[in-house]
């Protein structure tokens, strides 16, 4: 084995015996034996009382149609009574305003509309629309001319 192996390995065992050598400001080691080792017959009881605490809920719907579910019966006769098998988590339910979530309608303009709200369909003078033309016409002209250089140059 090449000494390069060895300080490797070396370097290895030091990083895992560090947390037992090295001391907290109050002189214990940073972690003991026990902490590395846990007892194990703590945690397999602990892993077979998993599931076996049964929680008595009730469950009714609310003038909305929602289910609710509580530890403690509804005021309603028409609360149901069931067991739950398992540690569960739970939130109070909160009531959202009327039209929370609801996608939100874009009005358009309308020219056709006679509502007396008129918005230009432009923002360019009508006077200067011609010359606007012309100058795109201008444009257009020079993009061909352009065109045409190209295709001769690569032929």
């Amino acid at each position: 084995m090449s000494l390069v192996y060895k300080l490797i390995i070396l370097a290895l065992i030091g990083a895992l015996a560090a947390p037992f050598i090295i001391k907290k400001p109050d002189g214990t080691p940073m972690m003991t034996l026990k902490q590395f080792m846990p007892d194990a017959s703590k945690s397999i009881d602990q892993l077979k009382s998993i599931g076996k605490t049964e929680t008595q809920l009730y469950r009714w719907q609310d003038e909305k149609g929602n289910w609710q579910y509580s530890d403690t019966p509804h005021d309603s006769a028409q609360g149901e009574k069931f067991q739950v098998q398992a540690t569960i988590n739970s939130m109070k339910t909160i009531e959202l305003p009327e039209g929370f979530g609801e996608p939100k309608k874009k009005e358009r303009f309308d020219p056709t509309d006679d509502s007396g709200v008129s918005l230009p369909i432009t923002t360019a003078p009508l006077d200067k629309v011609p010359e606007m033309l012309e100058n795109i016409e201008g444009i257009q002209q020079k993009f061909d001319a352009r065109q045409q250089q190209l295709d001769a140059a690569t032929r």
